[in-house]
C-alpha cells in the first residue's frame, strides 16, 4: 500500500477490526440502547458512513484548523497534550483512548463535509477501542503473540517517519504537536495494531486457508471473524 495512503487511513482509523461479525453489540446497537433510538437506521444516516471510509480524496484539508477547533470545543475533557505526555515507555493499553478515537472520527467527518451525531460517533469510538484491546488480549491468550514497545518504535522508524505528506504536516501543526510526537505518541495506538496484525495475519492464514473463489477482501474479513469467534 502507498505509504501516504497508509498515513491517511491511519488518521481515519481504518482497521481490520471494524467489520467483524461478532455477537456483542455493534456501535449502532450500543448507541440505540443508550439513547433509546431503536428505529435509527445507520445506513440511512447522512452524518457518517462507515462503509466507505477509505475515500481519502473526499477530505478537505483546507478545513483542518476549523475541524480541530470545532471538535476540541465539543470535547472539553479531551487533551491532546495529555496524550503526548504519555511518552513511549508506558503500557500499550494506555495509548487506546475512546476520547482520542472520537476526536479522530469527528475531525474526519468535518473534513469530509459530513454532519455527524456526536453520541453515535462516541459509541463507534468506544466500540473500536474495545475491539483493539480485545484483539491484543486474544492474540496473547490464544496465539502467544504480543507486541513490544521496541517493535512499535522500529515499525514507526521503518514505515512511518519518512512518510511526510503535506496533510501530515498540517495535521501535526493543527493539533499542536511535532511530527515526532505525532508518530511516536499520539498515533502510537494505530501502529501498535499494525504490528499486532502483521504478526497475527501469517498465523491466521496458515490456520484458515483461502477458499476457492474467495476474494482477498472476503478472505481477510473471514480471517478477522475467525480470530474473534474462535
Amino acid at each position: 500500500m502507498n505509504k501516504k495512503i497508509m498515513f491517511l487511513l491511519g488518521i481515519m482509523l481504518i482497521s481490520l477490526l471494524v467489520a467483524c461479525g461478532k455477537e456483542e453489540a455493534s456501535p449502532k446497537e450500543a448507541y440505540e440502547a443508550e439513547e433509546g433510538h431503536e428505529d435509527h437506521d445507520h445506513d440511512e444516516h447522512d452524518g457518517h458512513d462507515h462503509d466507505d471510509e477509505d475515500d481519502t480524496a473526499a477530505l478537505d484539508y483546507t478545513k483542518l484548523d476549523q475541524a480541530i477547533g470545532q471538535v476540541l470545543k465539543e470535547s472539553p475533557g479531551f487533551s491532546i497534550q495529555n496524550e503526548v505526555d504519555k511518552g513511549v515507555s508506558g503500557e500499550l493499553f494506555n495509548y487506546f483512548n475512546t476520547d482520542k478515537m472520537a476526536f479522530r472520527l469527528k475531525v474526519e467527518s468535518v473534513l469530509g463535509n459530513q454532519e455527524y451525531n456526536r453520541q453515535e460517533l462516541d459509541a463507534y469510538a468506544q466500540y473500536y477501542v474495545k475491539e483493539d484491546l480485545l484483539a491484543i488480549e486474544i492474540a496473547k491468550k490464544k496465539y502467544n503473540v504480543e507486541v513490544t514497545q521496541a517493535e512499535v518504535t522500529n515499525f514507526i522508524d521503518e514505515n512511518v517517519k519518512e512518510v511526510v505528506p503535506e496533510e501530515k504536516k498540517l495535521y501535526a501543526q493543527s493539533i499542536g504537536v511535532t511530527l515526532e510526537e505525532l508518530d511516536n505518541i499520539f498515533d502510537r495506538d494505530i501502529y501498535i495494531m499494525d504490528v499486532l496484525w502483521s504478526k497475527l495475519t501469517p498465523i491466521l492464514m496458515e490456520e484458515y486457508q483461502q477458499g476457492g473463489g474467495e476474494s482477498e477482501a472476503e478472505y481477510m474479513e473471514r480471517l478477522t471473524n475467525e480470530f474473534f469467534e474462535a
